[in-house]
């Protein structure tokens, strides 16, 4: 009669190491697309933070200039290395006017022809007092290699 071993043929032992070589494969290409995708989030988080900043003071995004992030929170009680890293992030801001509203020319054109509906000069005098202007323009934000846009309303 033949003897029967109770070990594994040569076989058996190269299945069992192809499907845990497959499985540990797809695991590692499963973490590392999730750290990518962690960090391209992480780094999205980080400039909507630092955009945030600048949309808090309306002193910019109505002009072109270059500024760094420690001006625009020197008011605040802050880490100093927290400040050396702010001061290192420059930010390029670029102002384009969309489209402006002259509400004095459109006062006087309403007062003229009030005007000569009526024959009265009062109201191009009271029109001509105003100076009222709306402007929509185009605020661009630089941070780094990551840009961000917006629309920005002022009234003068």
């Amino acid at each position: 009669m033949p003897k029967h071993s109770s070990g594994f043929t040569l076989i058996e032992v190269l299945v069992a190491v192809m499907i845990i070589a497959v499985v540990i494969g797809a695991l590692i290409q499963l973490f590392a697309t999730n750290s990518h995708t962690f960090s391209s989030v992480h780094q999205k988080i980080l400039h909507t933070n630092k955009t945030t900043l600048l949309l808090g003071h309306a002193i910019y995004g109505l002009e072109n200039k270059r500024v760094d992030l420690a001006e625009l929170v020197k008011d605040f009680n802050l880490d100093d290395d927290l400040r050396r890293l702010l001061k290192k992030e420059r930010v390029e801001i670029r102002y384009t006017e969309v489209t402006s509203v002259d509400f004095d020319e459109a006062a006087e054109a309403i007062a003229e022809a009030d005007a000569n509906a009526s024959n009265s000069d009062v109201y191009i005098e009271e029109a001509g007092e105003a100076t009222n202007t709306l402007e929509v323009g185009r605020t661009t934000l630089k941070i780094g290699d990551q840009t961000s846009s917006f629309l920005r309303v002022k009234f003068q």
